[in-house]
């Protein structure tokens, strides 16, 4: 225990001190390793919740994890006396975990820069729970997913120094968010064959809309993810253990609105150097406002993930660009660890 809490210590002082990343505000799908078709980790739960009976390895009941992000733009360097705190996000989730149900509480807390050329902030404290439930069969895995949260606000904060970044996100007074209350019912399946995996997952199935639970095609189509995944599997035909695991995907989200799909092509390989001691390589290609069959570059985004486990714990960091050119780019940090 001792050693676990210094772990801990040591992976939040380093949090506070590295930015991390999310392009499109802390969708775990993001990821180039994440995808709603792959199973197997433990962190493969939060993009799809029919994951959950398909973790390979044995999972104690408790999860912790630290993360953060900060989306960075580049023109500010140099000329900025806060260049690293523009729009930074910690956070911090703990799961409760069982054979068929997880329980999660996410607690966040976001730096939103109102505008580039001064050091003016809100500052957004929020709480998430999550429960997710899956059943699976030979072949077929289905979840659902039951979430909902709130935020509370710190208005127009000047921080223009290290000690004042702590100071305004933990002491000083907030006051309720409007309009930030959520409830959403989402549904996923994960069906494998072999090497190839296809997965699902419907985030707002019921979703909370102007206080009110609302059921649309609208909300369906916008919200619903397709993958197709492909890669080996943990052992060879003979039992011994993989060095070498290949794994991709092609993912969509949006089914409708060009404007608010999102397509995403990943690639990992991991090497397994011990049943618990691995370490993955991720890149992907992830372009917002996507037109089938017609990519643009310019709405797209590079990332490099690198990934490393070990008796229960991993650690993550990562490099996401702009396709087109270094004008935002996003330096990414994270600790978790499964009992």
């Amino acid at each position: 225990m001792k050693r676990l809490v210094a772990i801990l210590l040591s992976a939040l002082c380093m949090l506070f001190n590295l930015p991390a990343f999310s392009v499109t505000d802390e969708n775990p799908l993001d990821s180039p390793l994440s995808s709603v078709s792959y199973s197997g980790r433990f962190s493969d739960v939060f993009s799809n919740p029919a994951a959950l009976p398909l973790i390979e390895t044995e999972t104690g009941p408790f999860a912790f994890s630290l993360s953060g992000a900060d989306s960075l733009d580049s023109s500010l360097f140099g000329s900025d006396p806060m260049p690293l705190l523009q729009n930074q996000k910690w956070n911090m989730q703990a799961s409760f975990i069982a054979r068929y149900v997880a329980l999660t509480a996410f607690f966040g807390t976001e730096f939103e820069r109102l505008r580039p050329d001064d050091l003016q902030y809100d500052i957004h404290s929020s709480l998430h729970i999550e429960v997710d439930m899956a059943y699976a069969v030979p072949h077929l895995s289905m979840g659902l997913r039951v979430s909902g949260g709130n935020k509370m606000i710190r208005q127009n904060r000047t921080i223009d120094s290290f000690p004042l970044i702590f100071a305004n996100a933990w002491f000083s007074p907030f006051e309720r968010e409007s309009g930030s209350e959520s409830f959403d019912v989402g549904a996923g399946a994960i069906i494998t064959f072999g090497p190839v995996s296809g997965g699902f997952y419907v985030g707002e199935i019921l979703t909370l809309r102007s206080d009110s639970l609302y059921f649309g095609w609208d909300a369906l189509a916008e919200s619903t993810t397709l993958s197709l995944s492909v890669g080996a599997g943990r052992f060879t035909k003979s039992g011994d253990l993989r060095f070498f695991r290949p794994r991709g995907s092609i993912s969509m989200t949006g089914l409708v609105d060009a404007s608010t799909r999102k397509v995403e092509l990943e690639a990992e390989l991991t090497f397994q150097f011990l049943p618990e001691s691995s370490a993955t390589l991720a890149i992907s290609y992830l372009e917002m406002s996507h037109s089938v069959f017609s990519f643009n570059p310019a709405n797209g985004y590079i990332g490099v993930f690198l990934r490393g486990e070990g008796a229960g714990f991993s650690g993550t960091i990562g490099f996401m660009f702009k396709a087109t050119d270094f004008s935002s780019f996003s330096p990414s940090i994270a600790f978790s660890y499964v009992s």
